[in-house]
C-alpha cells in the first residue's frame, strides 16, 4: 500500500518552486500588494527592482530544498530613496517545523552581514497545519536579548477569509498551491481540483493573456497522471469550445501566426521562450537574448529536444555546441 502512495505521488509530482519563482519574478508588485500590503506601500515602484540570485544562493544554497522551500533575494527602492533588500522566503509543506524562526533569523543575519545591507525577511506559509503561525525569533539570558520579528501570510487562512472570493493572480496560485498539497497521492481529487480552478478563470473576466499566464503558472504546480492529463486536455478543448474563447488549447495555432514557421522571428523565439520557462524556470538575460537569435531550423532542432533539458547547463551546453555559422542567417 505504501509503494502504490509512493507511486501515485511520483506521478503527479509538481514543480512548485519552479512555478513560485517565475510568478513572482513576473508579478512582484501585485504579489507584495496581496501577501504583505504594509511593505509594498512602502516600495517606490517607479524604479526597476534588481533580483540577487548570485548573493542568495551564496549564503542560503538551494541543494535538496525542492518543492520544500523557495527564497528570493530582490533589491528595490523605498520612497524615502533608500536600497532595501527584501529576502521572500516560501516554505512549502505540509507540517510545521521546528527550529523554524530560528532558521530565518540566520538567513536574514546571514546575508545582512555578508553584503552589509539591511535584509527585510518575509514569510509566505504555504503549509496545511491550521495551527502554525511562526512570527519571532527570540533568544534572551539575563539582559541579554535579541529578536527578528518578521512578517507572514499564511495562504490557508486568507483562503478561508478574506481572499475567498478574490481572484487575483496571487490568490489563484494561492489556491492551486493549497489544492496541491491537498491532493498529493489522490490523482483523482487533483484533476478535479486542478479542473475547477482552470475553468474559474474563463469566469472571472480575465483577457486572454491572462488566462494563458495563469493556466501556464497553475499547470505547473498541478502536475496529473499522464491519462488524466490527456483526459483534462480534451475536456479543456471542448470547454473553450463551448464558451467560445479559444485561449489555452489554440497555442500552436497562435505560435504559428506569431511566425514560428517564418523562420528566425520575435514570435516564433517568443513561444519557444516560454516553453523553456515552463521546463526550466526564469532564464538569464543572456540565454534568452540567444534563444531569439536562432534560426527556423535550430529552432526546430530545439523544439524537439526541449522536453530532454532539465537545468540550465544542459541548454548553455546545447547552445554553446552551435556552430560558428549557424549564428548568421
Amino acid at each position: 500500500m505504501a509503494e502504490t502512495l509512493v507511486r501515485r505521488i511520483s506521478e503527479q509530482d509538481s514543480d512548485y518552486d519552479g512555478a513560485w519563482k517565475e510568478g513572482l519574478r513576473h508579478h512582484l508588485a501585485e504579489f507584495l500588494a496581496k501577501y504583505f500590503a504594509a511593505i509594498h506601500g512602502a516600495i517606490d515602484w517607479s524604479r526597476p527592482v534588481e533580483w540577487c540570485d548570485k548573493e542568495v544562493s551564496q549564503v542560503l544554497g538551494q541543494a535538496g530544498s525542492r518543492n520544500k522551500r523557495v527564497d528570493l533575494l530582490v533589491k528595490v527602492w523605498l520612497l524615502s530613496g533608500e536600497p532595501l533588500w527584501i529576502l521572500l522566503h516560501m516554505e512549502i509543506q505540509s507540517a510545521s517545523e521546528s527550529g523554524f524562526e530560528r532558521r530565518i533569523a540566520k538567513f536574514n543575519g546571514g546575508l545582512s552581514w555578508t553584503f552589509d545591507q539591511r535584509v527585510v525577511s518575509v514569510v509566505v506559509l504555504a503549509d496545511l497545519d491550521a495551527h502554525w503561525r511562526p512570527r519571532e525569533d527570540l533568544f534572551q539570558v539575563g539582559d541579554f536579548e535579541t529578536r527578528l520579528r518578521f512578517p507572514v501570510c499564511k495562504l490557508v487562512d486568507k483562503l478561508g477569509s478574506e481572499w475567498k472570493d478574490d481572484l487575483s493572480l496571487p490568490v489563484q496560485m494561492a489556491r492551486a498551491q493549497i489544492e496541491s498539497l491537498r491532493t498529493a497521492g489522490d490523482p483523482e481529487g487533483r484533476f478535479r481540483a486542478k479542473w475547477q480552478l482552470v475553468r474559474s478563470l474563463y469566469r472571472a473576466g480575465y483577457n486572454a493573456d491572462a488566462v494563458r499566464e495563469l493556466f501556464r503558472l497553475i499547470d505547473w504546480m498541478m502536475h496529473l497522471r499522464e491519462d488524466l492529463e490527456q483526459r483534462f486536455r480534451v475536456e479543456l478543448t471542448e470547454f473553450e469550445e463551448q464558451m467560445k474563447m479559444p485561449y489555452v488549447t489554440s497555442v500552436e495555432r497562435l505560435a504559428k501566426a506569431e511566425g514560428w514557421t517564418e523562420g528566425r522571428t520575435e514570435g516564433g523565439t517568443g513561444v519557444l521562450v516560454r516553453q523553456l520557462r515552463r521546463v526550466l524556470g526564469p532564464l538569464p538575460e543572456e540565454i534568452e537574448g540567444r534563444i531569439r537569435s536562432l534560426s527556423y531550423p535550430e529552432i526546430e532542432a530545439l523544439g524537439e529536444e526541449l522536453l530532454a533539458f532539465r537545468t540550465l547547463e544542459e541548454l548553455r551546453t546545447w547552445l554553446d555546441a552551435r556552430p560558428a555559422e549557424s549564428a548568421v542567417d
